[in-house]
């Protein structure tokens, strides 16, 4: 059966595909098939390469424009984007904005009206991003609280660093060493197609694997909570 929940302006949300829900509750993480497609995901591919050309290219540097030296080389990585709501992309911007498109998914998922209330780029350069490591995004909050929404730009598979999760580890406790997790595992790869959108808990355990495909690997990511929550 189809679920439906209220969008931030009070109307039914988009609907979600079985067992969206029952995944994310469950696990911590959840795929959505095919969100944005056509022109819009072309627009949003474009703007992409325009911030990304900025760095590489033009040689633009920002305190938003993440990026690191890999050993012995003298040559900047970019591999994140922070704050990307105030770069020079004005669909991206949208999505970040309280009609965004990705707010009636959040909602339906939180149960809840949402806002957004961080926006990033997750660059992975062909053959040269590096892994990153095992982390939990948040774990100040409950369970089922707050999520982040991944809209890929680019198909993700373990050849190019697509995420992987140890499931059901958002339910665990704040201390528990994200190492020591991944380490007992089970550990899930999530590969995505370009369009889809990617669900998970802030608290669950994630990480990715250094790009070694020739393929960019390209998302935006925003985080989502409920518009009465206070985030520390």
């Amino acid at each position: 059966m189809t679920q439906q929940a209220q969008s931030p302006t009070g109307g039914p949300s988009a609907p979600l595909a079985d067992g969206v829900l029952r995944d994310f509750r469950a696990d911590g993480y959840a795929a959505l098939s095919q969100q944005v497609g056509g022109d819009a995901l072309n627009t949003l591919r474009a703007e992409a390469d325009h911030l990304i050309r900025r760095f590489t290219h033009d040689g633009f540097r920002s305190p938003d424009y993440w990026h690191f030296t890999p050993a012995g080389t003298s040559t900047s990585v970019l591999y994140r984007i922070h704050n990307l709501q105030d770069q020079e992309a004005p669909a991206t911007a949208r999505l970040y904005g309280s009609d965004g498109l990705l707010h009636p998914l959040a909602a339906a998922i939180l149960g809840c009206p949402v806002r957004a209330t961080a926006c990033a780029m997750i660059v992975k350069l062909p053959e040269v991003a590096a892994p990153v490591p095992w982390h939990r995004d948040r774990t100040t909050v409950p369970a089922h609280t707050v999520c982040n929404l991944s809209l890929f730009l680019d198909d993700s598979d373990p050849a190019n660093g697509c995420l992987e999760f140890v499931p059901g580890s958002h339910l665990l406790p704040d201390e528990m060493d994200t190492e020591a997790l991944q380490a007992r595992g089970p550990v899930r790869a999530l590969s995505l197609a370009a369009g889809d959108v990617g669900v998970h808990d802030v608290r669950v355990a994630h990480a990715s694997r250094r790009n070694t495909s020739a393929r960019i690997r390209r998302s935006i990511v925003i985080e989502f909570a409920p518009v009465e929550m206070e985030l520390p």
